[in-house]
């Protein structure tokens, strides 16, 4: 039988106490109330509390959840404002809690350091939600602004947008050249806003380069529309994508993004004369392509999760622009010698 570790002499029978987090002074000095701000959080006190001298936890989460922020990022809220652990909020706490809701709704951190570095006059918390009408994880202490520029194959220009976004510290997956982060878009509804940064593992990557790819796989799409209005049998698509400019960091790096499509990705064709004749769609679309653009271009390198197509090679007759993977004449001959019409090319 495994006897129990000896007590330390002059150790205590009674459990430790539990942390009370800040003091009555050193919650004042992170609140740091104005003396015309006094009567407004007395007033929201109550409104929260209906008349009781203290807020419980039940009813200070309801309230709590119409600020519009996520439910993780309330609780580490409550850990901060619920002194002791005890389940409710006195008043004071309640002004912390508040406090830190107001950072947290303009992307700041919500944490007493936040609260004792900030400069000026803190932001109105505000509570304007009907209760608990979300359940996504829009949380913004992470987020970051960042410039996104898309193409437009109607205009052939080039828009850009300001945006925030919030990406993953660490990469999901790394290649020889690049590494790819999860990535949310915080101007995106929820099911939209899932995203995949890549950003080059090497200084010195050009930056046309990240323009030449977005183009030509939003070029390619234009041309999925064509394919797809002759009722094919299976509709392809190429995944929406742009550049990405992160301008809150050092030098502003630049990465590309698209859509993030769950499922295992599959090469069809390659740039050159390979292809894998299992699967009729790709290889009729790239054929097509080259109808279509009365044979000025080829899409080719297709590749995705089933016939959500990404990372796409054309090539031009011109061999101008489409990045280095354009063999231009010499990657459309072979490709065609090597391929073999099937039924939807008919």
């Amino acid at each position: 039988q495994v006897e129990p570790p000896a007590r330390p002499q002059g150790a205590s029978q009674a459990p430790a106490e539990p942390d009370k987090g800040l003091t009555d002074e050193e919650l004042k000095e992170a609140v740091r109330l104005e003396l015309d701000e006094v009567e407004p959080f007395r007033a929201l006190f109550h409104r929260a509390a209906g008349g009781s001298s203290t807020l419980p936890g039940k009813v200070a989460v309801a309230f709590m959840s119409r600020s519009g922020l996520p439910h993780h990022t309330l609780k580490l809220i409550w850990a901060v404002s619920d002194r002791g652990a005890k389940g409710h909020l006195t008043r004071p706490e309640f002004i912390l809690a508040a406090r830190l809701i107001a950072v947290a709704q303009v992307g700041y951190r919500p944490n007493v350091e936040q609260l004792k570095s900030f400069k000026g006059r803190f932001p109105t918390p505000k509570f304007e939600l009907p209760e608990n009408i979300y359940s996504d994880d829009f949380d913004m202490s992470e987020a970051e602004k960042a410039i996104k520029h898309e193409y437009d194959t109607e205009t052939g220009k080039w828009r850009r947008t300001l945006v925030n976004v919030v990406v993953e510290k660490k990469p999901f997956a790394e290649g020889a050249m690049r590494a790819a982060y999860q990535m949310r878009d915080l101007s995106a509804s929820a099911d939209q806003s899932s995203f995949v940064l890549k950003i080059a593992k090497l200084s010195g990557t050009p930056v046309a380069q990240y323009f030449e790819d977005v183009k030509m796989q939003t070029e390619a799409q234009y041309l999925a529309r064509a394919f797809n209005a002759k009722k094919v049998p299976k509709r392809v698509e190429f995944i929406a994508a742009y550049v990405m400019e992160l301008i809150d960091r050092p030098s502003r790096p630049i990465c590309g993004v698209e859509r993030f499509v769950p499922g295992q990705y599959v090469k069809y064709n390659n740039n050159w004369d390979w292809s894998d004749d299992r699967r009729n769609t790709p290889q009729a679309f790239s054929h097509f392509s080259w109808e279509e653009s009365k044979h000025t271009l080829l899409v080719c390198d297709i590749q995705g999760v089933a016939d959500m197509y990404t990372d796409p090679q054309i090539h031009s007759i011109t061999e101008q622009g489409y990045g280095q993977g354009n063999l231009g004449r010499r990657g459309i001959i072979k490709f065609l010698e090597t391929h073999t019409c099937n039924h939807i090319c008919r």
